[in-house]
This record gives C-alpha cells, structure tokens and sequence, in this order.
C-alpha cells in the first residue's frame, strides 16, 4: 500500500502521549495497522517521551517538547542508518494488522473492534443515507465530544464546500477523492485544522469509504448545507 499522506507530528505525538480523544485515536490507531511508517514514529515518540521524563525529576515539559522528541527521533534514525522498528501495538488501542474472525483485509483491527458482530467488511456496514450520493454509519459507542462516522460518497459525488471548528481526520479505507489539499486513496489520513478550507470529490469508479472523526462541527460554505445541518449531525 502506498501511503503519501500521514497524520502531522503534532497528532502523533499527541497519540503517543494519551492526549487525543478517543474518536481521533480511533482514527489513528487503524490507520497505524496499514502504515508501518507511523508504527515506528509513535513507538520512537514513546520511547524519547519516556526517557525526557524519567529525566525531568518531576518538572513539567517545556514549550519545546515536540522539537526535542523530533530532534532525538532524527538522530537516533541517523546514528543507526536505517528506518526504526515497527511495533506490534501502541498501549491503548490495538493495531496489529490482524482481522476479526473472517473479516477481510479492507476492516484493519481497532475499526472492527467497535462494529457489531455481524459486521465482518466494509460491505456489511448497514449505510444510512445522508444526501443523494451520501451514505453514513455514525460510530455511537465512541465516546468523544465530537463525532466518528463511517461515510461512504459514489463516484464523482462531492461533499459540500466546508471549513472546520477544530479538528477533523479523515482516513482512507476504500477508492480515493481529490481536494483543495491533494489526492488521498487508501491508507492516507488528511489531518486538517480550523484554518483549512475543502470540497471533496470522489474520483474514481468506485465508491470512497472513509472514517472520519471531528471534534467540532463543519462550518458548511454553502446556505443549503448550513440549513441541513441541524439534521445531518456533521
């Protein structure tokens, strides 16, 4: 799987130090079973994180924290010549590349956990339709204080032109689309913020299935999508 877009390091550290709400570690933790880029990352951000505080004798980490884990992640990798070790699972989510029972490849480990029984691929999720061309699965047993959905867009279907009030992650599980950031296809995370404006499209023949996580709601550019709102729960 060819992977060219991955959560910031910020996010990732943010993961690796507990601090992510469990709809955005829900998005990471999966997207860690097909990426073992971000494995490696996380598990050299632990270890560093570790070793800072074992140090620190108690005292709280300074602005900086982020540039020191990446600066001792950088001279580790550079030190040893060669990529850091993947890791099996970080402590809190499991991410192994395994599936459940007979799910299939497409249905990572940490998603499935949190789907009903009877729900073994992304073919058996019971879609509810959202717009013409829009299906959802909202995720209720996350708890978070935002939302983590399962959304699904046929082929040359656009979601409205929006913005964000805070967070929003967007995994690829199936099909790609294309936005004002780049292209995303299976694996790729888009790790957007509050100043980031897109319109994705699905752009191939098959569907785009993607799990998404928000913390805030969508600022909808557009008036009919803003009146939708209320009752789309996005």
């Amino acid at each position: 799987m060819n992977i060219k877009h991955h959560p910031t390091d910020e996010t990732l550290l943010a993961y690796a130090g507990g601090t992510l709400s469990q709809a955005m570690e829900l998005v990471i933790a999966t997207h860690m079973t097909l990426c073992p880029h971000c494995r490696a990352k996380v598990a050299d951000m632990e270890a560093c994180g570790g070793a800072m505080l074992n140090g620190s004798d108690g005292l709280a980490m300074n602005v900086d924290a982020l540039d020191q884990v990446m600066a001792m992640i950088e001279q580790e990798s550079a030190n040893e010549n060669m990529p850091a070790p993947a890791v099996t699972a970080p402590r809190r989510v499991a991410v192994a590349p395994s599936m459940r029972g007979n799910a299939v490849p497409s249905l990572p480990t940490p998603l499935a956990n949190l789907l009903p029984e009877n729900i073994l691929s992304l073919e058996d999720i019971p879609w509810r339709s959202l717009a013409p061309g829009v299906k959802h699965f909202p995720l209720k047993s996350v708890q978070t204080k935002g939302t983590v959905r399962l959304l699904k867009i046929a082929p040359g279907i656009s979601i409205p032109d929006h913005g964000h009030g805070g967070h929003e992650m967007t995994l690829l599980l199936k099909g790609s689309y294309i936005d004002d950031v780049g292209r995303f296809c299976a694996g790729d995370v888009a790790d957007l913020m509050d100043d980031t404006d897109h319109q994705p499209i699905a752009d191939t023949a098959e569907d785009c299935i993607c799990l998404i996580a928000t913390d805030a709601p969508l600022k909808f550019n557009g008036i009919l999508p803003k009146l939708l709102q209320p009752f789309i729960g996005m």
